[in-house]
């Protein structure tokens, strides 16, 4: 996978997570919530909806290290399929991630969260010892 591409497919998977908290929150709240300036703040939440939510924030927090990394190999035209697969193996890990967290099974969605962040430092070594061009 190009390193455009992964960061094409991690925007999609954000973009994706952010509708679905976006939808649930109108299931579960009315969709006149959504249109409230005087929400409720004190609101009960479900556990579905908290590991909707947590996901959804890990997702953006992984953009401050995932979007730079790859972005610096897009731009700099890192060559490699080691690189590349890592690449894809991180937008994997981070779809995996997800639909882990929302399943709500303890524990089993760190061997996803480590892929994709293993993945991402691979490629900032590549960076960082690629020769410079």
């Amino acid at each position: 996978m190009t390193f455009t591409a992964a960061l094409i497919a991690f925007g999609l998977l954000t973009m994706v997570m952010l509708m679905i908290e976006i939808f649930f929150t109108y299931a579960t709240q009315g969709f006149g919530y959504g249109f409230s300036a005087n929400r409720n703040t004190a609101l009960d939440y479900s556990p579905l909806a908290l590991r909707i939510k947590r996901a959804y924030q890990n997702q953006i927090e992984s953009a401050a290290y995932g979007v730079p990394v790859l972005a610096a190999a897009a731009i700099t035209g890192l060559q490699g399929s080691g690189a590349e697969l890592a690449a894809l193996l991180f937008v994997i890990g981070r779809v995996a991630f997800a639909g882990l967290y929302y399943s709500g099974i303890p524990f089993i969605r760190v061997p996803a969260f480590g892929m994709g962040t293993l993945s991402i430092l691979y490629i900032a070594y590549a960076l960082a010892t690629a020769a410079p061009m």
